[in-house]
């Protein structure tokens, strides 16, 4: 069997999720990895049979072994790290965004050098194969709702996250809201063309002082004239919450939460069930397994890719229109059109 050699950049917490995955994987052979604080994560690695780790990820860019590579890293260097990957000829996997940029142009640039260097990029939407919202999608695409109508997603963190780590990964709109545009684009297989945002400190107001929010109401249009009802809270005490429901003109899909247990006590005087999984790398093992198997067999067997660069650029401008609606009171147009790369 073929395996394909890779290299990861990126071995913080997510990071080192993703390693043990791709560990797993007899397709993949993990040749090195990097990370700017990789004295960190180097007795693990070890562990895992990973020998060769450099702190500068350039330094295994230039191994001639590796074809794909792995990025892991904070938001705000993900265009950086990808760019210098495709100029060195590499295929790349790479969690989404691309960027936080209000101004697209960056992001383009480099669906540009990947388009120009003939290389592979997969984003990490990881949500688009979970095994629930999967089903939905199908059973979507087979007309057995007839036409797509509403999409609502609820997607709930069970804490607030570090206020150095919000800067770093883009705020709620563009590390959090990110997969819910996409996954309501995708569910709806229409692109956005408006976007309608409220949001507040409800939470903790001291999250002002980095321009962030804890709390987001959103209405999306798309092209075909139908709906998406986005929520989101940065805190709920029950645990991380996720659904989707699609509604249609021949009836509905919904997907409800992932509980610890799927046992139910009923009394005559209550009802009781366990809690929603506490957090996302819980609720999306098994997603987070298989996006990356996509990409292992989109360099394979040239299958399709699970999420594109393209993919991501309408994610980034619904975030981007969002921000800017949250700034304004107002809603604002996205353009639904494709890049022409």
């Amino acid at each position: 069997m073929k395996k394909i050699k890779c290299g990861v950049i990126g071995a913080g917490r997510v990071g080192m999720m993703h390693i043990s995955n791709l560990i797993q994987m007899s397709e993949v052979q993990i040749v090195a990895a990097a990370d700017l604080f990789i004295d960190n994560a180097k007795a693990e690695l070890g562990q895992m049979g990973i020998n060769h780790t450099y702190q500068d990820y350039h330094e295994l860019l230039v191994n001639d072994d590796i074809e794909a590579i792995f990025v892991f890293t904070s938001t705000d260097t993900h265009e950086e790290i990808v760019i210098a990957a495709v100029r060195a000829g590499k295929h790349i996997f790479c969690e989404k965004p691309l960027s936080m940029d209000l101004n697209e142009e960056a992001s383009i640039k480099v669906l540009e050098e990947v388009k120009k260097h003939g290389v592979k990029l997969q984003i990490g939407f990881n949500r688009r194969i979970d095994q629930q919202f999967r089903n939905i999608y199908e059973q979507v695409r087979a007309g057995k709702i007839g036409d797509p109508q509403i999409v609502k997603i609820t997607s709930r963190d069970p804490d607030l996250l570090p206020y150095d780590l919000i800067k770093r990964i883009g705020g709620l709109l563009f590390d959090f809201t990110m997969h819910d545009f996409d996954m309501a684009r995708y569910m709806m297989g229409s692109n956005i063309t408006e976007v309608y945002a409220k949001g507040g400190t409800l939470i903790d107001p001291k999250l002002q002082e980095i321009g962030d929010v804890d709390t987001l109401a959103i209405v999306l249009q798309f092209e075909n004239g139908a709906f998406a009802l986005i929520d989101n809270s940065r805190r709920a005490v029950y645990g991380y919450d996720q659904r989707v429901e699609v509604f249609g003109t021949e009836g509905m899909l919904k997907a409800e939460n992932v509980n610890q247990s799927t046992v139910e006590h009923y009394t005559s005087s209550s009802t009781n069930l366990k809690k929603p999984l506490p957090i996302f790398n819980e609720r999306y093992r098994d997603a987070y397994m298989e996006e990356t198997r996509f990409f292992v067999r989109a360099l394979l067997d040239g299958t399709p890719l699970l999420a594109t660069g393209e993919d991501v650029i309408m994610a980034q401008r619904a975030a981007v229109a969002a921000q800017r609606s949250l700034e304004t009171g107002e809603p604002v147009k996205v353009d639904p059109v494709l890049p022409s790369i």
